[in-house]
């Protein structure tokens, strides 16, 4: 390099520098319809969040929203089966909100059914730290909108 060219190649490594760089904005995420309303009731709980009722709504389009006396958030999650299965899994990441430090977590949950619409669940769960939480379970019952309806305020 000579002295020369020493301004461009300052102005080259400037113009591409992480500060410099423009990230795309994406559209705000917004949820499908829903397709599968969950109420949990947990026989076990997690102490830190002592809220025995739980609703949660899954959409269609891979987001969730659940909602308790203490918790409001939303997160995206995975389905290995299909809700009415006998047996199925669903793994959750919360989006970060004021619930989880404005932090993400990961939930897994095994739902079986002993009827057609009610059951027991599993729960195993880490935070973003990788640590685990205490194994939770309870009970729900559940019912799948016909049709599938819009997100709720």
């Amino acid at each position: 390099m000579t002295l020369s060219s020493l301004p461009l190649t300052l102005a080259l490594m400037q113009a591409t520098s992480p500060s410099a760089v423009s990230l795309p904005t994406a559209d705000p995420l917004q949820p499908g319809h829903a397709i599968a309303v969950h109420q949990l009731h947990y026989r076990k709980l997690y102490e830190e969040k002592p809220f025995p009722d739980a609703r949660l709504v899954h959409y269609d389009n891979g987001m969730y929203r659940i909602t308790s006396e203490g918790e409001d958030h939303w997160g995206v999650y995975v389905l290995q089966g299909a809700f009415d299965d006998q047996t199925f899994t669903v793994r959750y990441i919360s989006l970060p909100s004021p619930d989880w430090g404005n932090r993400t977590a990961f939930h897994q949950l095994t739902f079986i059914q002993d009827s057609g619409t009610a059951g027991f669940f599993i729960q195993d769960a880490i935070t973003d730290k990788g640590e685990a939480i205490p194994q939770q379970n309870g009970t729900y019952v559940w019912r799948l909108p016909h049709p599938p309806q819009p997100p709720q305020p």
